[in-house]
């Protein structure tokens, strides 16, 4: 959804034209943050963080709208979203944004506030970090939010060790390098179905997922039956053809 040209009448009585005409970009994205996280935390909501790589999106698309004088969340040649994103280097499992133009920074936010899907954006509980940008061009103002749920980027040993620690927890003895060796664990990762080793698993599950702070409910059940006492967790390689950021994870349960 698109702020349109006819909402652009929308302005704050108490506001002056003297002042919300010379606003600069720099001032404006710290006007835009600060909005949207007094909005979010009035209504019991994490205030966003500003990212820079997500801000590094949000500026290239700015600029892209201020050269076509024009909105739009993709414009012809340009790569869409998810991709804008993960090539300034975020690593994230979600990502939206809002885009508007006006003739004063002031507007914009009132604006996306009340529009249905930019409210939702700004409202949405399942990001943690923004991008923001604005771009001036013949004192019309174009401005960019990029919202994301940011993944942070972890070495194999690192998910291997977070899924580990969970797994000690909840009674198992962590048994890499006893039956099956850190690489025989990452490459059984891997694969689809199946097993490298001589220590045939009693169960095996492969998941992906966003966070490692937390196992797969399919997991927690098998674990409560007692039937299992060692475990072994290897990590692999995500799907780099995406440019959404996961952990793959493979857990093998043991007598």
């Amino acid at each position: 959804m698109l702020i349109a040209a006819t909402l652009f009448f929308a302005i704050t009585p108490a506001l002056h034209a003297q002042s919300i005409f010379n606003t600069t970009p720099s001032v404006a994205v710290q006007f835009l943050l600060d909005s949207a996280n007094q909005d979010r935390i009035a209504r019991g909501l994490q205030p966003l963080r500003l990212d820079t790589t997500l801000t590094e999106a949000a500026q290239a698309h700015a600029r892209e709208m201020a050269a076509h004088r024009d909105i739009s969340h993709q414009f012809p040649g340009e790569p869409k979203l998810s991709e804008r994103g993960a090539n300034a280097g975020a690593h994230f499992s979600l990502i939206s944004e809002n885009v508007a133009e006006a003739p004063a920074a002031a507007m914009i936010h009132d604006l996306w506030m009340h529009s249905e899907g930019h409210r939702k954006n700004l409202l949405d509980p399942g990001v943690d970090a923004v991008g923001i940008a604005v771009v001036v061009r013949d004192h019309e103002y174009y401005a960019v939010e990029d919202f994301a749920n940011l993944v942070q980027p972890l070495t194999f040993n690192a998910q291997e060790s977070a899924v580990a620690s969970l797994l000690a927890k909840s009674g198992m003895e962590i048994a890499n390098g006893k039956v099956m060796s850190e690489k025989d664990a990452r490459q059984t990762c891997s694969m689809s179905t199946g097993y490298v080793g001589t220590h045939q698993p009693w169960y095996i599950m492969r998941y992906t997922a966003h966070n490692v702070a937390q196992l797969p409910a399919q997991l927690q059940s098998r674990l409560s039956t007692g039937k299992y006492h060692q475990a072994v967790v290897g990590a692999c390689a995500e799907d780099t053809s995406r440019p959404f950021t996961a952990y793959n994870i493979a857990v093998l349960l043991y007598p």
